[in-house]
This record gives structure tokens, C-alpha cells and sequence, in this order.
């Protein structure tokens, strides 16, 4: 979920205006805990990552099977933030991806759109909206599969004008917005290009990837004299497979760790599968700016027939930032005709 600087001074500015004596606290939360899925990304991040797997890895593309034959997916997943604030975060995803009959090709295309309400009338001051084409090759060994994806993506942000706090409305006595603006309203759309690029080594038994995301670093400024660029995104995720033990379960732990500019997230997680039932559980640490938080996540997801129903939850752990809300994500997967007769590996957890 992208957010600029200027969302950051929205943030502060809001809750100065609301509720003084909780700036602090409230800011460092926001800070130090959201901002590497509300600031440089350019990628929102899901929890369920290999749900949404466009947005993870472009190389994860067309791995979709069922009885080990591919078939397509569409995934579409819903994520929201800060529910027991006035400020609320949404942010949804739709796909389709698919591997391309009679080769060893993948393709996807993709959408997603976040949208920041807050105030007791719901007013959207700030949306992004995003579309992705992906591509992907894989290249077949005795055992293994190597993997390398490409994608394009539109991105489009807009702020929401005049319900918009600026800076520069503040009076002197700091008491209220009570100046008018003086920001070119006029400019607060900005549309960029930007790509990314992934690598994957799979089988059976596991699987290892890496991922550069934003790698041309478009600027994202909305004033022609300043230069904000996006800076990349550096992902390292893998897995091991353990199957037919605990009465058939298949147990998959993984991890996923990512380096922005300063920020840095590590995930480590278990995905327990039984039958038609999966359950995960994980953990994540979060560092930025001086500052580091943990969170537990758990899931639990459900297939029955071509349709999977996933849905977890973001737990804070940090003592000084106990205020923060629980995340919610739902995921809903169709799995749709088979596409290839031949096999096609899927190691990775839903979750």
C-alpha cells in the first residue's frame, strides 16, 4: 500500500488535530510498524503471499496444479488496516495466471487498488491503483525447475484534493487547520511505469526464490522540480516440504525476508496441510528507522471442490505498541480447467 511522504505528514497532522496528547505514540506506530506496506513499496504486501503470488515473486506465475496437472487461478484477497482508528486502510487484489499450453511459458495479468478512508464521514484521502502483466519461463532438470519471471506494472496515485490536511493550514497557535492551502491542488495525480523481476528454484521437496521489485525506481513526485523516487525492493523467500507424516499432513515451513532503503521485514511461518484443510502460524520482525516491532500471524484456509477460502490475522507483540489494531486478510481462490497434461510442481503454501 503506497504512501509518499506527504501521507506520513497527513498522519501526524491528523492525529495532532484529534487527539494531542497520543501524537507520539501514534506516530512511531504508524512509522514504524506500517510503513513498509504504506510507504516506498509501490507493492502492497499481503500476508497470504503465495496466495497473491504476482505481487510476491513474478517468477511464481502458472504454478498452479491440481493432482500435480496445471491448471489456471484466479485469486482475489482483501486486506484491512487500522480498524480501531477514525483512519482506515483497504486494500484489494484481483489476478488470474496461468501456464501457456504446448510450452514451458506462464503468463498473469493482475489489478490492485488501496484506498485510505478516514473522518466519521468516510472521506478517501488518498487512492492507488494498479495494474501488472507478468511473464514467466521455466526451465526443466531431472529434479528441479528453474524459474525466471518479468512484470510491467501502471500504477496510477491520487490524493483526495480538498479533503486533504495540508501543513500550511495550520495556524500559528497550532490550534486548528484554519489557513487555506497554498499546494497546487491541481497536481495530485501522478502515473509511473515500473518493473520487476524474479528467480526460482523448485521441486518436491521445496523451493527457493528472489525478487527485485520497482527496479527502474520511477519518480513518484508530484511536482516537477522534486525527485522521489521508489527505491528497490530485495526479496529472499523459501521453503522446505515435509509430506505423509502425521496421518498424510503435509507441513511446509518458510520464510520470506525483505530489505527496502532502511526498512527491513523477516517472516518465518509453518503451513500445516490436511486434506482440504490448511492451517499456518508465523512470525514477523519489522526494523525501521531505529526502531523494531514483532507480530504473529495465524491462518486457517479451506478448499472445497475448485474454490479455496483463506483468511489470517496480524497480532502486535511490541509492548510501546500495544494500541496497534489486528490486520484482517480474506482470500478467496478459483481453480479453474486444467491446462496442461503434463505435471506441473507446487511446493508453495497458500497461506
Amino acid at each position: 500500500m503506497i504512501f509518499t511522504k506527504d501521507i506520513i505528514m497527513f498522519v501526524s497532522c491528523y492525529f495532532m488535530r484529534t487527539n494531542k496528547k497520543n501524537i507520539s505514540n501514534l506516530f512511531i506506530v504508524v512509522v514504524s510498524i506500517l510503513y513498509p506496506s504504506i510507504s516506498k513499496g509501490q507493492n502492497p504486501i499481503f500476508r497470504q503471499m503465495y496466495t497473491q503470488r504476482y505481487l510476491t515473486n513474478p517468477a511464481l506465475v502458472g504454478n498452479g496444479s491440481i493432482d500435480g496437472i496445471g491448471i489456471g487461478r484466479i485469486s482475489s484477497g482483501i486486506k484491512a488496516q487500522w480498524m480501531s482508528l477514525e483512519s482506515r486502510l483497504y486494500t484489494q487484489s484481483l489476478s488470474y495466471d496461468a501456464p501457456i499450453k504446448g510450452n514451458n511459458s506462464s503468463w498473469g495479468i493482475g489489478a490492485f487498488m488501496t484506498d485510505l478512508n478516514s473522518g466519521s464521514v468516510e472521506q478517501s484521502k488518498y487512492s492507488h491503483f494498479s495494474g501488472t502483466l507478468t511473464y514467466a519461463y521455466n526451465i526443466p532438470l531431472k529434479k528441479l525447475n528453474i524459474k525466471f519471471g518479468l512484470s510491467a506494472q501502471f500504477s496510477s496515485i491520487t490524493f483526495g484534493r480538498n479533503n486533504f490536511m495540508w501543513e500550511d493550514q495550520i495556524n500559528e497557535s497550532m490550534t486548528g487547520f484554519l489557513k487555506p492551502t497554498q499546494e497546487p491542488l491541481s497536481q495530485l495525480t501522478k502515473n509511473v511505469v515500473h518493473a520487476s523481476a524474479g528467480a526460482l528454484i523448485y521441486g518436491k521437496k521445496g523451493f527457493f526464490g528472489l525478487a527485485v521489485h520497482n527496479v527502474n525506481e520511477p519518480n513518484i513526485s508530484f511536482f516537477s522540480n522534486q525527485n522521489q523516487t521508489i527505491e528497490r525492493k530485495f526479496l529472499v523467500h523459501g521453503g522446505l516440504v515435509f509430506d505423509k507424516i502425521f496421518n498424510h499432513a503435509v507441513i511446509t515451513p518458510n520464510f520470506a525476508y525483505s530489505k527496502q532503503g532502511d526498512v527491513q521485514s523477516a517472516l518465518f511461518s509453518t503451513n500445516v496441510k490436511l486434506d482440504n484443510l490448511q492451517l499456518g502460524l508465523g512470525t514477523q520482525n519489522v526494523r525501521a528507522f531505529g526502531n523494531s516491532a514483532w507480530s504473529v500471524t495465524n491462518y486457517v484456509g479451506y478448499r472445497y471442490d475448485k474454490y479455496f477460502i483463506g483468511y489470517s490475522t496480524d497480532w502486535n507483540l511490541s509492548f510501546n505498541f500495544g494500541s496497534i489494531p489486528v490486520i484482517h486478510e480474506f482470500s478467496v481462490l478459483i481453480l479453474l480447467n486444467k491446462k496442461e497434461k503434463k505435471a506441473i510442481q507446487n511446493p508453495f503454501p497458500e497461506m
